[in-house]
């Protein structure tokens, strides 16, 4: 058994090159349920290689509002909860992290009061620690960014309507300074996140409607520049995020808060296009949060009338289909336990074999087996790719599972 610690990409690109795959293979695999409350309106943010979320609130029937703070190890799938958010309970509040350190500020209480208060948290220490106050109006449903180590929060609901003020926190000297306000309509529940150095806008709940519009910010000039629309569809309380050099926008719902949204659209920023991608493999809903840990984004928690705490990863490598020959090999038991094999049903063979993580990561590189029976004692329990290939092209693939 030959393992190989590069990429799987080159697979994926000869892929798409041959063209033969016109259906596709869900990018998403579900992980452990979030470790606090079904809930909606969190807050969420990585450091590092654990992701952190928070707060939110509970709104059907009995107002139920929290504090609480959880945090993520992908490499044991577990939550652990840390200190209670340092500003009490809050929701609908924004955050970003800067090297070692998450912030998280504004929001709205228990007592229905925004804040513009802003509180660093320290891992290490496990221990929150209250920074310089936004110098906007107090607001919830701000989004942000972050630039070159600095950080970008705006828009928002205030007790006055709906802002487009934009305002940029420095680490270094703990203080906030105003931008150029956000070039669209004020609004608040946008999506935001930030590449190659531009911010990054859309989306959101805007007077009296919802909107897909798109807009880039450059520090350097100081000013927004409107992109294309994102997708066919309208669409507030999405969630979005950047992984390996292609954003993701997806989720939400219309503005009478009446249909929950499910799909996801992936941007290209050197083309400026919208490209719609496996759709979320969860429930449809709105207020759904997310965070990026390498090349993995994770999403969860939400609402879509009911309160929600599952939690998903999306893999980019598995942006990629089923063969239209897939009908010519079996592969069986799946899921499997200590062995898998494969059989053809049709005249078509291979002579290579590929067994890869959702990473993209092959685990497993060999020559067609004698007995086309593939062990299975090495590999740890989890979803796996597996890919078969004839004279270096890819003729079948699909995801298996290994449950011992």
């Amino acid at each position: 058994m030959l393992f190989k610690p590069f990429s799987i990409k080159w697979i994926f690109m000869s892929v798409f090159c041959l063209g033969i795959f016109p259906e596709g293979i869900a990018a998403w695999v579900q992980k452990a349920p979030y470790g606090g409350t079904a809930k909606h309106r969190c807050t969420a943010f990585s450091i590092n290689n654990k992701g952190y979320i928070g707060g939110g609130h509970i709104n059907s029937g009995e107002s139920v509002y929290y504090k609480d703070y959880w945090e993520y190890d992908p490499g044991t799938n577990t939550w652990t909860q840390i200190a209670d958010f340092g500003g009490g309970y809050r929701y609908h509040s924004t955050a970003f992290n800067i090297g070692d350190f998450g912030y998280v500020g504004l929001g709205e209480d228990d007592n229905n009061t925004y804040h513009n208060d802003f509180w660093k948290y320290i891992p290490l220490i496990n221990t929150w620690v209250q920074v310089a106050v936004y110098p906007g109006v107090p607001r919830r449903g701000a989004c942000s960014f972050v630039i070159d180590n600095l950080g970008y929060v705006g828009t928002g609901q205030t007790d006055v309507g709906y802002a487009a003020d934009y305002f940029r926190y420095d680490p270094v000297t703990n203080s906030w300074t105003a931008i150029a306000d956000f070039a669209g309509e004020a609004r608040s529940s946008a999506v935001a996140f930030a590449h190659n150095g531009k911010g990054y806008v859309g989306t959101g709940h805007i007077l009296g409607d919802d909107t897909k519009d798109f807009f880039e910010y450059d520090p350097f000039t100081n000013l927004w520049t409107q992109k294309a629309d994102v997708g066919f569809l309208p669409r507030q309380d999405a969630t979005g995020f950047v992984v390996q050099g292609e954003a993701y926008i997806g989720t939400g719902n219309d503005a009478e808060g009446t249909d929950n949204f499910g799909d996801f659209w992936k941007y290209n920023f050197d083309n400026d296009v919208w490209t719609e991608v496996a759709e979320f493999d969860g429930q449809s809903r709105r207020y759904m949060v997310s965070f990026v840990i390498g090349d993995v984004a994770y999403c969860g928690t939400g609402t879509n009338g009911t309160n929600l705490r599952d939690f998903w990863a999306f893999y980019p490598l598995l942006e990629m289909t089923e063969p239209d020959v897939t009908t010519d090999f079996k592969i069986y038991p799946n899921p499997a336990t200590d062995y898998l094999e494969i059989k053809n049903e049709s005249l078509s063979n291979f002579d290579q074999i590929i067994l890869s993580d959702l990473s993209g990561k092959i685990l497993l590189d060999q020559k067609t087996l004698d007995t086309q029976k593939l062990n299975l004692d090495n590999f740890a329990d989890g979803l796996y790719l597996i890919t078969l290939l004839r004279q270096n092209k890819i003729i079948h693939a699909e995801k298996i599972q290994i449950q011992k």
